[in-house]
């Protein structure tokens, strides 16, 4: 009969066996096929951080994010604004104007702001000129900035410019 360590050897090598024939099942003669005990999830069919899922096919419309492009001010000024100035709005637009264009245009945007004591003044935005500009133009502007002034897309969104427009319109009728 088999003693009690004869069969601990016997079942070790079948095992061993076995665990063979299963690793050597694991193989392949493709690079791109071999077998990874952990991967870390790093080799699979999603997207990689900050890729785009896929591009946007020509021609099609953003519905967040990124705003289409303004080929220039002429283009601009036909621009027409979407938002009506509510008195809801007039808060927000308020406190958008003071945080963003009150530094250098003042508070009632005569170009007396703090920040322009220390710079170049910026243009009295009460002044017939910009009365009479188109809402377009103001709004590229904002979004593109002009001469010193820094472009304001980073900082606020399309709505955002929208509506200081519409303050800065309450402000030349004062």
């Amino acid at each position: 009969m088999n003693s009690p360590d004869a069969r601990r050897r016997e079942l070790s090598c079948i095992a061993a066996m076995l665990l063979g024939v299963l690793v050597s099942g694991c193989t392949s003669d493709q690079p791109d096929k071999q077998f990874q005990l952990r991967t870390d999830m790093y080799t699979q069919p999603s997207f990689r951080h900050n890729e785009d899922p896929r591009p946007a096919p020509p021609g099609t419309v953003p519905t967040t994010g990124i705003e289409p492009p303004i080929a220039d001010s002429a283009s601009a000024a036909l621009l027409h604004n979407p938002y009506k100035f509510t008195p809801e709005s007039a808060d927000t637009a308020t406190v958008l104007f003071e945080t963003y264009c009150s530094p250098c245009h003042g508070l009632a945007a005569k170009g007396d702001g703090l920040v322009a004591a220390k710079f170049q003044t910026p243009p009295d935005l009460t002044s017939p000129k910009y009365v009479h500009a188109p809402d377009g133009y103001l709004y590229w502007v904002a979004r593109y900035g002009i001469r010193i002034m820094p472009p304001q897309s980073e900082n606020t969104t399309a709505r955002d410019r929208w509506l200081i427009i519409s303050h800065l319109r309450s402000l030349q009728k004062q």
